[in-house]
């Protein structure tokens, strides 16, 4: 069996997938039978060693973005990988822990060789070109091969007659970060309507530059977490997020004697092995909660028993009235706040309690815990600050943790763990370069068109053409601006918007309006089953690439990544897409790109550097020499490195050894502790944390202008009335009148897949069965059982799903995982797979970019209705086109 073979035009999906799995099954003493890959059945041992013969261990790149950025390695024959391992190149130990792989890592290999592939370019049956034909059937239509000429000539029509006709103002480029080649090819064309706002880290996203003294690097490295009487996981859910290293150092720290606490609206794995106290939270409602915690701290502290009040007098500034910063507008401070001097009501547990849903006792609780009392590392992931209504989480999270005086001492660190738990801060010690540079960023191409629409609007400014412009997060902001826009086009490269962004029935609408859309997969995402071209990309297997996600977040090893197979079927990669479709607009591809994805790859390899072993500097990580260069076709100097090149790509993974004594052990803010004055922080205007922080009200006024939003500009961390808060479930919140949406609704992500990606994988759904989680209580007012399918609605949209039922999330809360794809029945309009953003709604009364999706309002009752919904390993593959044999 060679690649050639297999990924040639003439032979069936079926076979090639059989044959494959076979291989895979028979060497782990299984054989797979049936078209689902479900059943198993045991096969002759001997057997494995036969097929086996004559193969090669080959490290593989797990490109999706879970944030574990693990190892794995594919036994590799003929072009046909017959199964996977993780880490084994050393012994595991504390000191040099292996880079092991998960369940979503170890089944990549069906995203590669799927029956679900798309082989070829695509056209939607009844699309035609300029006019879009019948829109209404996009994401139900039938599709038509078509040849790889015939597919980018009509992206590049539709382009060209856009442009001619309402120009680029009309081209709407999806692509959360900017990262891909098309960004660059549309810039040179003369630019498209891009997006903003808010994505994985919630409101913590304002204030990246550390705007009142928190930047993301502020958390400490594993070796001192060891030395922490608690570790407050304030939302933090690694065993599903980004399984590998996070959760084996979690495990250690239990073992080491530190004591958990978790912190939110469902207990959850990650919780649970590390028998975490729960203090349950209802989404939104941490601000309230954090507010009463600082009441608690304060009423109750004894001669600096719970609060910090040297850390305070010291480092913050705000807290009371005799510690105002210089540029302060106002004369209120956050300790007058918390007793109510301002707005008549003091933040008590039991003020607190009934927005947040924490018992009082529990707040206390917590209260003694964040105390100074206590050595406590507060990490917190972005979902707390996803919700509506947490536009002051993450200030108010900085100042309770300042009063315990959490922050530059050992065992001690408060902040967003950006890095999905990786709880492993400092310096870098090892990485690649980051080579991969867009190519309208790399030629210094600034995008021609004005025109950034928040994320949050979408779908609604596609459907009704008009929108508020605020500028981009992280770039130049301004006030709100509302503004006409026009898009006729949608090109979608490397993501899967409509699925992943709220609103996704809007979404669909807006799909259905314009004149055309293409998306470029290699499975049937949501992006691309509502186009009408789609073209078939290479996995990161068919290929050597190094992109944006490639960046290890564990800052102690860095990955190879290595083609195994030659790109399958008639797959290309973007590169090549944006190459082809460069050339048709008359733009020279090479001014803007001039570097390939194997040179790219290359120079990552070049550019990579490891700490010196006394931690003084950095070294080249790898040795390469003109033989190298060569070998893979680029340009490059040889150097002298810590390890050869070929070395680096067979094992796969450099990870440097750490001891506990070693130069690398990290305690944020240390110097800034010790002497504020001499070391200032240097985001900050008073140089200190800002709990009164002028920067931060003055942003939100701006960014409030004079449009209706639920958002307060003060300076302080004050509590914010929430959009469909837990208040806005009742019509009659005096006497306690439900109303017609009595649930809040919270999204998890999710050890099936990594955000949107791998949903499609059987063994991952047989696996991960993909229910709702609902609370017991509840469920029992409900008539509904363990295993019922459920209807879950509210005014966007609704879907169903079998029912988990439990005591681990709270009453009044359901939650769902996160990026399901999705699969509406168009008789009914309910999505049967339990897509998360069908029911979410774009976030038009709270603070803009703030992109709020945990806490949508919604109900459910068991399904009676007529559609069967069977195990999600039980439905057939989405394959676009019948075999050709």
């Amino acid at each position: 069996m060679n690649v050639d073979s297999i990924a040639g035009k003439s032979i069936d999906r079926r076979s090639f997938v059989a044959a494959s799995a076979a291989a895979t099954a028979t060497l782990a003493g299984l054989s797979l039978t049936g078209c689902n890959e479900n059943e198993l059945r045991e096969t002759e041992p001997d057997k494995a060693g036969s097929v086996e013969e004559g193969a090669e261990w080959i490290p593989v790149s797990c490109w999706h973005n879970c944030g574990g950025r693990c190892l794995n390695k594919a036994l590799v024959k003929d072009g046909v990988v017959l199964r996977q391992k993780t880490d084994d190149t050393h012994e595991d130990s504390w000191d040099w822990p292996q880079s092991r792989g998960c369940i979503r890592g170890r089944s990549v290999q069906q995203q590669v060789f799927g029956a679900d592939r798309v082989k070829y370019p695509m056209k939607r049956k009844h699309w035609e070109p300029l006019t879009g034909g019948d829109k209404s059937l996009r994401g139900r239509d039938e599709w038509e091969r078509i040849s790889w000429d015939e597919a980018l000539d009509y992206i590049a029509a539709e382009l060209k007659n856009a442009k001619e006709k309402y120009g680029n103002e009309s081209i709407l480029y999806l692509d959360a970060a900017l990262e891909g080649y098309m960004g660059g090819v549309l810039n040179a064309f003369g630019g498209f309507v891009k997006q903003t706002g808010c994505q994985s880290d919630g409101t913590f996203e304002y204030y990246a530059e550390g705007l009142f003294g928190v930047t993301y690097g502020q958390l400490n490295d594993r070796y001192d977490i060891a030395n922490s009487d608690y570790l407050v996981m304030w939302g933090n859910n690694p065993a599903w997020a980004a399984f590998g290293n996070p959760s084996y150092y979690i495990k250690n720290f239990k073992q080491a004697g530190v004591k958990f606490v978790f912190v939110g609206p469902d207990y959850n794995a990650s919780a649970g092995f590390t028998d975490a106290e729960w203090i349950p939270v209802r989404p939104g409602g941490d601000t309230a909660l954090l507010l009463a915690v600082a009441h608690s701290m304060i009423t109750r502290d004894e001669d600096g028993s719970l609060v910090d009040w040297d850390f305070l007098s010291r480092c913050t500034v705000g807290f009371d009235a005799s510690h105002m910063p210089a540029d302060a507008k106002t004369d209120e401070n956050f300790r007058d706040y918390i007793m109510g001097a301002y707005d008549g009501i003091e933040k008590t547990p039991e003020w607190a309690s009934e927005i947040c849903g924490t018992p009082v006792e529990k707040i206390e609780h917590l209260a003694d815990v964040l105390g100074c009392g206590n050595n406590c590392f507060i990490s917190s992931n972005g979902a707390p600050a996803r919700a509506k209504g947490a536009e002051n989480f993450p200030h108010a999270l900085m100042a309770v943790s300042a009063m315990g005086g959490h922050f530059g001492k050992p065992g001690n660190a408060s902040g967003l763990d950006h890095n999905y738990s990786t709880l492993n801060r400092g310096a870098t010690l090892v990485s690649l370069a980051g080579s991969y540079a867009p190519p309208y960023q790399g030629a210094g191409l600034v995008n021609p068109v004005d025109k950034t629409i928040p994320w949050s609007e979408l779908w609604n400014a596609v459907v009704t053409g008009k929108y508020y412009d605020v500028g981009v997060l992280r770039g130049e902001l301004h006030a709100p601006e509302e503004r006409e826009v026009d898009i006729h086009v949608i090109v979608s490269e490397q993501k899967n918007v409509l699925q992943t962004q709220m609103d996704t029935n809007m979404g669909i609408e807006a799909y259905r309006k314009v004149d055309f859309a293409c998306a470029q997969v290699y499975t049937m995402k949501t992006d691309a089953r509502y186009s009408d071209i789609v073209l078939p990309i290479c996995t990161r297997w068919e290929y050597n690439t190094t992109t944006y996600y490639d960046v290890a977040t564990d800052k102690e090893n860095t990955f190879a990544r290595n083609k195994v197979v030659n790109p399958l079927y008639e797959s290309r990669t973007d590169w090549e897409i944006a190459q082809s479709i460069a050339e048709r607009l008359g733009i020279d591809f090479a001014e803007i790109m001039p570097r390939t994805d194997q040179q790219q790859w290359m120079d990552a390899m070049v550019g990579a550097t490891v700490v010196t072993e006394d931690g003084s500097g950095y070294e080249p990580l790898l040795s390469i020499t003109k033989e190298d260069f060569e070998k893979y076709g680029v340009e490059g100097v040889p150097q002298a490195g810590r390890i050869p090149l070929e070395q680096f790509l067979k094992d796969g993974v450099y990870r440097v050894k750490r001891s506990a004594d070693d130069p690398f052990v990290y305690v944020a803010l240390k110097e800034f502790r010790d002497d504020p004055e001499t070391n200032p922080l240097p985001t900050t205007a008073s140089g200190k944390l800002e709990i009164y922080c002028q920067a931060k009200g003055d942003l939100f006024a701006m960014m409030k202008g004079d449009v209706e939003r639920i958002v307060d500009p003060s300076p302080l961390p004050k509590y914010m009335e929430q959009h469909e808060g837990f208040s806005d479930t009742f019509v009659d919140w005096e006497n306690k009148v439900r109303g017609q949406y009595p649930f809040q609704l919270t999204h998890v992500h999710y050890l099936r897949r990594a955000h949107s990606d791998m949903d499609n994988l059987p063994w991952l759904r047989e696996a991960m069965t993909n229910p709702v989680f609902i609370n017991k209580e509840d469920a029992d007012e409900k008539g509904i059982a363990d295993g019922d399918i459920i209807l879950v609605r509210n005014d966007n949209g609704s879907f169903i799903r079998p029912a988990t039922v439990s005591r681990t999330v709270m009453p009044g809360v359901i939650a769902i995982p996160h990026g399901a794809a999705v699969r509406i029945d168009e008789a009914t309009g309910i999505d049967t797979a339990g897509a998360d953003n069908i029911l979410t709604s774009s976030c038009n009364e709270t603070a803009f970019l703030s992109n709020g999706w945990n806490g949508t309002l919604v109900d459910y009752e068991k399904y009676t209705g007529d559609i069967e919904l069977l195990p999600d390993c039980d439905w057939p593959l989405d394959i676009p086109l019948p075999d050709e044999e």
